[in-house]
């Protein structure tokens, strides 16, 4: 399998694009490229590009989280009109819960996959 071919695959699929509209820009076989899209390389490397993606927008969405609660708070206390400050104090706490239970659940998680590493670190020193 050509590297450069599968990268540009997987970056078109990645990014949404059909493989047949793929094909066409590029003049590539529909039946390699639905072939190659279909294999364990691909499929992985579709899931990396898709990550460093949305690893990206986070980080954009957290350097401008402080501003945008700022401004919330600020509205909360501070806007003429008593539905904008509830609808502000309303989404300071959804946003304050949403943020604690992804935490949380972050937690968890992290504890479980320590828990069943212990298990399979155990397993392994059981077999002869």
């Amino acid at each position: 399998m050509q590297k450069p071919i599968l990268a540009t695959l997987a970056v078109a699929i990645a990014a949404g694009q059909s493989i047949a509209s793929w094909c066409r820009e590029t003049g590539a076989k529909k039946r390699s490229a639905y072939r190659m899209a279909k294999t364990p390389e691909c499929q992985e490397l579709v899931r990396k590009i898709r990550s460093r993606a949305i690893d990206r927008a986070i980080g954009r969405l957290a350097r401008h989280a402080a501003k945008s609660v700022d401004q919330i708070v600020k509205l909360s206390s501070s806007a003429e009109s008593e539905a904008v400050r509830l609808n502000a104090a309303r989404a300071v706490l959804a946003d304050l819960l949403a943020v604690q239970g992804h935490a949380e659940l972050e937690a968890e998680i992290r504890e479980l996959k320590q828990r069943l590493d212990a298990q399979e670190a155990r397993r392994a020193k059981r077999k002869p």
